[in-house]
């Protein structure tokens, strides 16, 4: 087998991997991260192989509002159980050790979301936008708040990052008129 052809699906196979290895949907930015990170290929190859892996029908691809994220269809996972042993055990142990050391923060961070942006229409300066998702991406919460400053803003983002499922909670509560 040509060396370049080997090493195209060797990479889609590095792909197939992580994302079944993750249990849950990446965004197209957290599977460039990994792969960057690691060396494993550049930007546009990443996109190149995710849209192949797309059109093959082995990743499904979810949008949601800005969102996309990748998901391994029922081919995906039977490309992957046959083929797994094409991929070198180091790169297997170093996927491994990064969903091990990261799942947990990629989780939280694709269901907690905060930002804010600049509202010139308006009394104030600033609206945060603080949002919580389920695993699947769909919104169960989502808050806007006007601030007067940039410092505000950036307080309720990081509070909200810290203490989303609290909070979501006790806004609940209050709301249903069950508060404790």
């Amino acid at each position: 087998m040509d060396y370049s052809i080997s090493r195209l699906a060797e990479s889609k196979l590095i792909l197939l991997y992580l994302i079944e290895k993750i249990g849950f949907p990446l965004s197209n930015s957290e599977i460039c991260q990994f792969s960057l990170e690691k060396n494993y290929m550049d930007y546009f190859s990443v996109q190149q192989y995710l849209s192949e892996l797309v059109e093959a029908h082995l990743l499904e691809k979810n949008k949601n509002k800005n969102h996309t994220r990748y998901t391994l269809t029922k081919e995906g996972k039977g490309m992957i159980n046959y083929f797994v042993s094409h991929i070198p055990e180091k790169v297997k142990n170093e996927i491994d050790t990064y969903v091990q050391q990261n799942k947990k923060r990629i989780h939280t961070e694709s269901e907690v979301t905060a930002k804010y942006y600049t509202e010139h229409n308006s009394d104030y300066d600033y609206v945060v936008k603080c949002g919580l998702s389920d695993s699947d991406g769909t919104n169960i919460m989502e808050i806007s708040v006007p601030v007067a400053t940039q410092q505000q803003a950036k307080i309720i983002c990081n509070n909200w990052k810290e203490n989303a499922g609290r909070l979501y909670g006790s806004i609940l509560n209050i709301l249903i008129g069950d508060e404790k």
